[in-house]
């Protein structure tokens, strides 16, 4: 049953939304904004980053960042143990990796393009110890390998850089 009502001899307004550019009731503005995420960069990459030192509270921070820098993800992973833990370190950045990896969920986790690391110096040591594949290009510590893409999401295959 179709019911339109008019008042005062008035016609009533198109109402389509599913028409773009569908038309605004009289009296309302466009918002200045929009809502939507405005990513121009094709490319996604997962940093993890730790200022480390001799802070031993500062977090391990995974994000999943487009190449213009807006977030699609983020974790913050409390390193357990002591701050000059190597090991306590890299089983950190696994956890925060697999936390990005899960919150981004398909199709965008498959779509990330690098795993940058940014940890004070020891990329090197932490990557030794991810049980990664070595690295085959310019620049790259290693690749994620099939045991860490069943530990983190992350896939197989992907390159692990040092950020800079």
């Amino acid at each position: 049953m179709d019911l339109k009502f008019s008042f005062a001899d008035r016609q009533p307004a198109a109402h389509d939304h599913d028409a773009d550019g569908a038309a605004m009731p009289p009296g309302s503005r466009a918002l200045p904004f929009s809502t939507a995420p405005s990513a121009t960069s094709s490319e996604l990459i997962l940093r993890v980053s730790h200022a480390g030192g001799s802070d031993a509270d500062a977090p391990v921070v995974g994000e999943a960042l487009s190449g213009d820098g807006m977030s699609y993800g983020r974790s913050e992973v409390r390193v357990r143990g002591a701050a000059s833990d190597i090991e306590a370190l890299a089983a950190t950045v696994r956890s925060a990796t697999a936390r990005v990896v899960a919150e981004l969920g398909d199709p965008l986790s498959t779509s990330i393009s690098r795993l940058e690391l940014a940890l004070g110096g020891t990329e090197a040591s932490v990557a030794a110890l991810l049980s990664l594949d070595p690295g085959s290009g310019p620049g790259e510590l290693a690749r994620a390998s099939e045991p860490f893409q069943m530990r983190t999401g992350l896939a197989a295959g992907t390159p692990v850089v040092q950020a800079g």
